[in-house]
């Protein structure tokens, strides 16, 4: 018999070993650029649903306050008054005055400009050119006696007659009498609650100069609003992305037949504010991831005549407007 020998395995060569090195690179090439383009439109799609979540979240809390503006108990504000101890009450840690933070007016607005129209909203955190938004109100629960907090300010009424304003730690010393009717005491204590809402320049303001925005800090503007906090201003962060407020007033004409007439914050005298039924607003959101291959840059046309262009910085962003109106109902209740 012959003897068969086996053949060697002959391998291969190294030039086979190179082109399928080179192969299985473009392969991995494609799947990691699919990859790429796959995860880049997942966060651009999870950018737009951020945006509309934070729409619907600003617009909520806007809508709330603007409904709750001027809500005084049952009590014409008129008929409302301070307590001598809350007449000299100065409004600690801001510069605001105590005729902001502490009013019988339940709605006021400031029209936007280059620099902060209020004095306790600093430049550096002020968004230019954004109107703010100022809502007072008393409420909604009524707060027993027993549970009021000495530093509070809170509203005292009785339904159809008058309201004292006052600090919780002058509660025993409160008149028991009402104009019209010798009667003891008033009926309800109301929390008092004054929300300021404007657009802050960054979404943190924790990097550099604490309580303030600056050099070290984001550039995301964020709706912030100043809530009145025992006897301070208090900054609370809302929604970051939004970077443009603007809004008009709604006020009766005296026509035969009256109808509802819009302007600017500018253009309503201050004993024209408690006339005011309604609100439209327009505000911008823009989403929270950079695309580089998209460019927006449209122009905006807000209420009051307002156009809006994002400076070249921010056209990679995503952005939609939202227009609502709202009426100042406790303003029309008669």
């Amino acid at each position: 018999m012959n003897y068969v020998r086996p053949r060697r395995q002959a391998g291969m060569t190294l030039i086979e070993v190179m082109v399928s090195i080179t192969v299985g690179l473009i392969l991995l090439s494609g799947v990691i650029s699919i990859f790429s383009s796959n995860k880049l439109a997942y966060r651009l799609q999870e950018s737009t649903n951020v945006l509309d979540e934070n729409a619907r979240y600003a617009l909520n809390q806007l809508q709330y306050h603007l409904r709750m503006g001027d809500h005084w108990g049952g009590v014409e504000p008129s008929r409302i008054r301070k307590d001598a101890t809350l007449a000299a009450l100065a409004i600690a840690s801001t510069t605001c005055t105590q005729s902001i933070a502490v009013s019988n007016v339940g709605f006021f607005a400031l029209e936007g400009a280059s620099s902060s129209p209020l004095s306790c909203i600093p430049n550096a955190d002020y968004q230019p050119n954004t109107d703010v938004l100022i809502v007072r109100y008393a409420g909604p629960d009524r707060t027993p006696s027993a549970s009021i907090v000495a530093g509070d300010v809170y509203l005292r009424t009785r339904v159809g007659a008058e309201a004292v304003l006052f600090k919780g730690s002058s509660l025993a010393s409160l008149p028991s009498t009402v104009y019209e009717t010798p009667e003891p005491v008033y009926e309800a204590n109301w929390h008092y609650m004054t929300v300021i809402y404007f657009i802050r320049k960054c979404a943190s303001q924790d990097l550099g100069t604490a309580g303030v925005c600056d050099a070290a800090d984001d550039t995301t503007p964020t709706l912030t609003r100043l809530v009145l906090s025992g006897t301070s201003l208090v900054q609370e962060d809302v929604v970051a992305g939004v970077e443009q407020l603007q809004a008009t007033f709604g006020k009766l004409s005296d026509a035969a037949v009256p109808k509802i007439q819009y302007y600017a914050a500018s253009a309503i005298s201050a004993t024209d504010w408690p006339s005011i039924v309604n609100v439209q607003v327009s505000m911008i959101v823009r989403g929270t991831e950079y695309d580089v291959t998209h460019t927006d840059g449209r122009s905006f046309k807000l209420y009051g005549g307002f156009d809006y262009t994002p400076v070249a910085a921010d056209r990679h962003y995503g952005r939609k407007q939202y227009n609502f109106s709202v009426q100042i109902r406790n303003t029309t209740r008669g």
